[in-house]
């Protein structure tokens, strides 16, 4: 299966979990509410969600590995745009556009092409996330196999229960991650 076909299976089967993590998230999640919040902090959920792929490490890395490219693995994710500073250089910012519409901005924390991981935070952006800082990153699982592992650290937003910030981000790495297998996949 190509990348588009892929992306359009993807899509399909994401777009309820877009609808109903933008339904979760509220406005009063505005830019000013989230610069009140200490963004140096890590929240206090943990979600981790890991798929393993039949690919060797350095080819699924090669998948992933550009902070502006999620856009091209992520089925919810319409555009990714950097706004500010460059391309997998902590401190860039990125500016997605979610296929429903909804918007995220996010800035690069780290980015090690040697170790295959790249840590970030949402800045702004639909989510029902608060404190949001996560880590992608892809490791060898025996041979000719990877693992990837989306681990995030947040709070719920103002307004959310805990419960729902951790289920609409297990979708939303689920379908990440998913994506990604079924793309690696279709390389065969």
């Amino acid at each position: 299966m190509n990348i588009r076909a892929s992306r359009r299976v993807g899509r399909a089967t994401f777009a309820l979990s877009v609808v109903v993590a933008a339904s979760w998230a509220t406005s009063a999640i505005a830019a000013d509410d989230m610069t009140k919040m200490d963004s140096s902090k890590a929240g206090s959920i943990t979600v981790t969600e890991t798929q393993t792929v039949d690919a060797a490490p350095d080819e699924v890395w090669s998948t992933i590995r550009d902070f502006d490219a999620i856009s091209l693995w992520h089925p919810a994710v319409e555009s990714s745009d950097i706004t500010e500073g460059e391309n997998n250089k902590p401190g860039a910012k990125r500016h997605l556009t979610l296929t429903d519409g909804g918007t995220i901005d996010e800035q690069l924390i780290t980015w090690d092409d040697q170790g295959m991981r790249y840590s970030y935070k949402i800045l702004d952006g639909v989510l029902p996330v608060a404190n949001y800082r996560s880590t992608i990153a892809v490791e060898a699982e025996g041979n000719e196999q990877s693992k990837v592992i989306w681990k995030g650290r947040f709070d719920p937003a103002e307004g959310q229960t805990a419960d729902k910030a951790r289920e609409v981000m297990k979708t939303v790495y689920r379908a990440g991650l998913d994506n990604i297998k079924t793309m690696m996949d279709g390389n065969d």
